[in-house]
């Protein structure tokens, strides 16, 4: 009898191609599984390394500053005894490097009050730019060329006695770009154009040296403001600074400027001289002074001061400020006795 009249045959038939392809879809199954678990695995593995390069290549801190302050302060209108923050600060910074070389950097820094238990935040310098073989550039609101040129001269920064009590130009100033060259010789060239208001254009430039003399740090800065805005008048500014060793424990600072506005009310020039002296790695004497025409129709700025380092982030210090003004009643003596923490974290 012919099997094939069997009317099971063809039954058996597609029942065995059906277990054949059953198997076949099984173990390609098996295969693609295997396959897709490898390809997984290696997709996982290049993004690891894409992710670990990332990271290899970018940086990112918190960071900031406490100073606090008790005060005895003697003006026009009296005496009294007052905690006084001095420009304590929290932010964020941060760069990336990126194979072609190229640096995206950023900052975002805030001045607050821990004293008075005032959340307001007054922004500081804050920015993001790009920074490579070309230099630096960027974008947002940050302090001028101008005032950077200062250096470390100001002994007595973000306290009663800044020179900025006596002096124009210490400006922070909005809605900014600039340009830093690349370090050539210990030279660089910074250029600021401003643009706080649309019908308004400004620009602060300057010249920087920085270097050793006889193994010692110095710092030579010529810079210039055109049209610069302030206290609602626009300066031209030209301002000489030069951090001079003078030995291994004393340090001449010294800064000459003049400033003119717009409108010709103001036309004066100003100097500040300070003097610092490392008596250790934890001790430093400071003294500065100051006199100009401009601010407050002009007076004298007189500063002496001790700092003591605890550890590298941590000082105490017990400062005296005198300003004596043309005006008696914006007159004012000052004692402060502080402690000043820096901090910074990374944060990956």
């Amino acid at each position: 009898m012919d099997e094939t009249s069997n009317p099971d045959f063809y039954e058996n038939i597609k029942n065995e191609k059906a277990i054949i392809w059953n198997i076949r879809r099984n173990l390609l199954g098996k295969i693609m599984t295997k396959l897709n678990s490898i390809i997984f695995i290696l997709i996982m593995a290049l993004l690891g390394i894409t992710i670990n390069t990332d990271k290899a290549y970018a940086k990112n801190s918190i960071y900031g500053r406490l100073d606090i302050a008790l005060s005895s302060e003697d003006t026009s209108s009296g005496s009294y005894t007052d905690v006084k923050s001095h420009a304590s600060r929290v932010g964020f910074k941060g760069s990336q490097t990126f194979d072609n070389g190229v640096a995206a950097i950023y900052q975002y820094e805030w001045q607050t009050d821990p004293i008075d238990g005032d959340p307001t935040f007054k922004q500081r310098n804050s920015f993001v730019g790009l920074q490579g073989a070309f230099g630096k550039v960027f974008l947002g609101m940050h302090d001028t060329p101008t005032k950077k040129a200062q250096g470390k001269i100001d002994l007595f920064n973000d306290t009663a006695g800044d020179i900025k009590n006596i002096l124009w130009g210490e400006n922070r100033s909005k809605k900014i770009i600039q340009w830093s060259s690349p370090k050539v010789n210990g030279f660089t060239l910074n250029v600021m154009g401003i643009v706080e208001k649309a019908d308004e254009e400004a620009f602060s430039v300057s010249l920087d040296w920085k270097g050793k003399i006889g193994g010692n740090k110095s710092h030579f800065a010529v810079s210039f403001d055109s049209e610069v805005p302030q206290k609602g008048y626009f300066f031209d500014t030209t301002r000489f600074a030069a951090t001079i060793p003078l030995g291994k424990p004393l340090t001449l600072g010294v800064i000459w400027q003049e400033s003119e506005d717009t409108t010709g009310k103001y036309d004066d020039d100003g100097y500040v001289i300070s003097l610092k002296m490392k008596m250790s790695k934890k001790i430093t004497l400071k003294a500065m002074y100051g006199e100009s025409d401009m601010v407050k129709a002009g007076g004298e700025l007189t500063g002496i001061g001790f700092d003591y380092k605890i550890a590298k982030p941590l000082k105490v210090y017990l400062n005296y400020v005198d300003k004596s003004f043309n005006d008696p009643s914006k007159a004012s003596e000052h004692i402060m006795a502080g402690i000043q923490y820096k901090f910074s974290f990374d944060l990956f």
